[in-house]
């Protein structure tokens, strides 16, 4: 392959967005069909940090008798995950935050009757903009299992920093589906 610039990409925009508690929303299917917001609410702006994607891939090694020798190596368990900061308090946030609490809207704000996380498996859609190149992410199944400490200080703004593990789909295969808006790639 050459060297080519053009097919860099920095996906320095984008957006998190997550489906209702419960929901079992459409999955899109494309990259730029809009998400409809009875089923879909954004995180809202992200830290500077962006979107981590992680993928974990265990394998089994299998040695012969003869030697000890490796002979094969066999796929084992598999997990994939996405973390992120959200800078945004607003009512999908504390859900994220506080899923199983009681949030309750009042006249002056909301008050939040907070219990122990319950389980709060969602569909997630990742948005990434690089230019005029799009790539959306659908995880039809995930759950925050890890919650980032949340900091009151005077040198900084609050976050809610969360890990969101993917689980695979009723085909029980599909982790994510991806669409990219790239000409560089099209036919």
């Amino acid at each position: 392959m050459a060297l080519n610039a053009n097919l860099v990409r920095a996906y320095q925009n984008g957006e998190v967005s997550v489906s209702q508690p419960g929901a079992s929303p459409a999955l899109p299917t494309d990259a730029t069909t809009p998400l409809s917001a009875l089923d879909y609410s954004g995180t809202g702006i992200l830290t500077d940090d962006g979107i981590t994607e992680s993928t974990g891939q265990e394998y089994n090694k299998i040695y012969g008798w003869q030697n000890g020798v490796l002979i094969a190596t066999l796929p084992g368990t598999f997990e994939k995950s996405f973390k992120f900061a959200a800078t945004q308090q607003s009512l999908t946030n504390l859900g994220l935050q506080y899923p199983g609490s009681t949030i309750t809207q009042t006249a002056y704000g909301v008050s939040i009757a907070e219990r122990a996380p319950a389980l709060d498996k969602r569909v997630w859609v990742i948005h990434g903009i690089s230019g005029a190149n799009l790539q959306r992410i659908v995880c039809p199944s995930g759950q925050i299992t890890e919650r980032g400490d949340v900091v009151w200080s005077n040198e900084n703004i609050t976050v809610y920093e969360w890990t969101v593990e993917l689980f695979a789909a009723i085909d029980g295969l599909t982790y994510t589906n991806r669409y990219i808006v790239d000409p560089t790639l099209a036919l």
